[in-house]
């Protein structure tokens, strides 16, 4: 069974890259590209078991907004939340820490950040978080589809 995932990624390439990285896997990806269309999928009736966002979101809101409102909110409360930085810059690198330790005080399932984006070792992180009904069939050749 595959995981019905949400990534609010602003930047296009990292949208392709990611959501190519995770059908890979068999995950279903919705994307969204700012704050406000994020929390409006959310809003509608269906399951999302995991929603990746963006570490630094330039349009409109900030992660961490965005992190409390999914939290309150009874239909995704329960959904983990990753957060995603890739090829930070030297500003981001400099926070990161920060900014790693208020999203673990907050919830955060996983803070995952890439020099450069490498498609196998981000699924194999994601997947990493999911049950084993929701993982790739392929990290394990043994698993039942």
């Amino acid at each position: 069974m595959a995981a019905q995932i949400l990534a609010l990624l602003e930047l296009d390439e990292n949208s392709r890259r990611v959501v190519e990285s995770l059908e890979r896997s068999g995950h279903v990806v919705e994307v969204a590209e700012t704050f406000t269309k994020a929390m409006f999928i959310l809003q509608t009736p269906h399951q999302i078991d995991l929603i990746i966002s963006d570490v630094h979101l330039e349009n409109g809101g900030n992660v961490f907004d965005f992190l409390r409102w999914m939290k309150k909110n009874p239909a995704t409360h329960e959904a983990l939340f990753v957060m995603f930085s890739c090829e930070p810059t030297a500003t981001a690198k400099y926070l990161e820490d920060g900014i790693r330790t208020s999203a673990r005080m907050l919830g955060v399932a996983k803070y995952i950040t890439m020099e450069s984006f490498d498609a196998d070792e981000f699924r194999k992180q994601i997947d990493s978080l999911l049950p084993i009904g929701e993982q790739a069939a392929e990290l394990s050749p043994h698993r039942k589809r």
